[in-house]
């Protein structure tokens, strides 16, 4: 090959072409028809590392052997496209490509390949043409490292481990594999940071860096995001075992001592983990809820780890919406009040009714408060409705009392609301409106379970009211481990028998022992006791038998709305039936059980 340019090449003035070409810092390269090289000029022999001697009619291939593709892979018809050129095609890009120096370093070439034509636009051979970029490469690169890379520990950044994660995430999407993200956040490094200076601190930094990354296998990412928190990623998990596995090498690694200035230090780290598929598609998410499992391993005492648990936050987003429609639906008044009868069927009488909430939902209709009261239990927003609960039940009792109906009405009051300093001050201040009628008729009711969680709270709140005539009643007993001693500390008035105890009491021998043990435990001390779940004239019957006398149920009275309350009290009468237990008994000379004291 020579330097002089080829005139039968392209008919062409050599000599001036020749001159142009040796001036140029643009690297020229002529191939003839079958690929062999017929010319370079001084640049391209700079470019390509090469020699005039060497290259002369060398084939393109060993030309492409000495370079790599972008990407650092060996050069194919892709990257040096001189076949399809040859063939005509006058439509390939500028390609970029790496060839190793004289000094053993990198240099980058944009190189781009055309066709030569004669006058009548047959191919005659083909010219490359190649650009030195390996400045504008490296700049290019050194903004890359800036905006994906961490600059103290080389670590990936957020936005690089961001980037990954979604290429992560598509790639288990599409092969059915599971991946992790772990959130990691250092133990005790600002007390580091602060006591030995942030030159220490960046150095204790980088070596976590490096034993993260050391601790990974080669596919997998650790980034750090930002000051002492940092990220893995890790993917085609094929048991639980082996993301625990990654936590527990994390957790070795960060916890070993270090060595910075001469001195030993120690810190540990807290991790919070969250699994893909069982977790949300989205990566934002899967960040945050591990960063969630991060805060919960360390509010436990940290140097530990924490699995996101995806049916609890369901659980909690479904709740916060839920309580969210449960306080427009106190602002919209969707609540109301139903009131279920309590009878004294031995005496034939009517002696109070129980506040039953519900609420008529615009689009579902109306809900039992079963559907919606316990997932909202622990919520500020049930002691809103537990105070709307008792104004609207006192305000029906003054319109009762006007219509002649002196009646006792219970109130259910949740665990929480109980025990809240405000409940107590709501009740003195329903006493000191000197509603003396209303208070003296007004019985709150409270679960025996819950009154157990704080039984020294809940006893002296009992006794410090029943002085001011207010009642209570200890709700479904019998199913809170009850106990003498629990009795007697929560002096409530009045025990209600659970009805699960009553309606099986029929058919179950130990539900009507249970229902027996506690009217006789209501005679011994002293209160009254009331039989839930009564639905036929079976349990009436069986009740009476035992010495129950006050029940409520479906077999008394559906819970009526509050337009059918006064109604049904002015039309009631008691059923004749209920006297034939009482008559039987007179007439055969058989005992009843004691009878228990009188609910007013």
């Amino acid at each position: 090959m020579s330097e002089s340019f080829p005139t039968d090449f392209v008919g062409l003035d050599s000599g001036r072409v020749s001159s142009i070409l040796r001036t140029i810092e643009e690297g020229i390269l002529l191939w003839n028809t079958d690929g062999y090289l017929m010319y370079a000029n001084p640049a391209a022999l700079v470019h390509f590392n090469d020699s005039e001697e060497r290259s002369t009619g060398c084939h393109w291939s060993l030309l492409a052997q000495r370079c790599l593709s972008a990407e650092g892979l060996p050069c194919d018809g892709e990257c040096f496209p001189l076949d399809r050129v040859l063939a005509g095609d006058a439509n390939t890009r500028p390609v970029r490509l790496q060839v190793r120096s004289a000094e053993d370093q990198v240099r980058w070439l944009r190189v781009h390949t055309q066709p030569l034509t004669d006058i009548h636009g047959a191919v005659t051979g083909a010219v490359c043409s190649s650009v030195d970029v390996t400045r504008q490469v490296e700049q290019e690169n050194s903004l890359k490292l800036q905006a994906h890379f961490d600059t103290l520990t080389g670590l990936p950044n957020r936005v690089l481990f961001s980037d990954r994660l979604d290429q992560a995430l598509a790639h288990a999407r599409r092969h059915r594999e599971n991946l992790a993200v772990y959130m990691l956040d250092l133990d005790g490094f600002k007390i580091v940071n602060d006591s030995l200076g942030h030159p220490s601190g960046d150095q204790l930094l980088r070596e976590v860096a490096r034993r993260l990354h050391d601790s990974l296998r080669g596919d997998d990412t650790a980034a750090r995001l930002g000051g002492d928190e940092f990220a893995l990623l890790i993917g085609d998990l094929k048991t639980s075992g082996q993301c625990e596995q990654v936590v527990k090498r994390a957790l070795d690694a960060v916890g070993a001592p270090y060595f910075i200035d001469g001195a030993e230090v120690r810190v540990t780290a807290s991790i919070g983990v969250t699994l893909f598929p069982g977790d949300t598609m989205d990566p934002d998410q899967l960040l945050r809820h591990a960063d969630q499992a991060m805060y919960k391993a360390k509010q436990a005492g940290k140097n530990r780890f924490s699995i996101f648990d995806p049916t609890l936050e369901s659980r909690a987003r479904a709740n916060l919406g839920l309580i969210r429609k449960i306080e427009q639906a106190l602002e919209r008044q969707e609540f109301v009040l139903h009131y279920q009868p309590k009878v004294d069927c031995r005496a034939g009488r009517v002696v109070g009714l129980e506040a039953l909430l519900r609420w008529n939902h615009p689009v579902l209709g109306q809900r039992m408060p079963g559907e919606f009261l316990p997932l909202i239990e622990h919520e500020d927003v049930i002691v809103s409705i537990g105070d709307w609960v008792i104004d609207e039940a006192l305000r029906e009792q003054a319109r009762l009392r006007a219509a002649g109906h002196e009646l006792t009405i219970s109130v259910n009051i949740a665990a929480r609301q109980l025990v809240r300093r405000q409940f107590a001050e709501r009740l003195e201040a329903i006493v000191g409106e000197g509603c003396a009628g209303s208070v003296g008729r007004l019985e709150i009711e409270i679960l025996e379970s819950a009154a157990l969680e704080d039984i020294g709270t809940v006893s002296g709140l009992i006794a410090g009211f029943q002085k001011r005539g207010i009642r209570f009643a200890l709700d479904d007993f019998g199913t809170g481990y009850s106990s003498l001693v629990h009795l007697k500390r929560l002096a409530a008035g009045v025990l209600k028998i659970d009805q699960d105890f009553v309606r099986d009491m029929l058919d179950d021998p130990g539900d009507l022992a249970i229902v027996q043990g506690v009217v006789g435990l209501a005679a011994a001390f002293r209160r009254d006791v009331v039989a839930e779940g009564v639905e036929d004239m079976e349990h009436v019957r069986m009740l009476l038998s035992i010495g129950c006398d006050v029940m409520q149920g479906y077999g008394i009275s559906r819970p009526l709305p509050v337009e059918a309350v006064e109604p049904w009290l002015r039309n009631f009468k008691p059923d004749p039936r209920w006297q034939a237990p009482l008559a039987e008994a007179a007439r055969s000379g058989a005992a009843l059980l004691p009878r228990t004291g009188r609910l007013r």
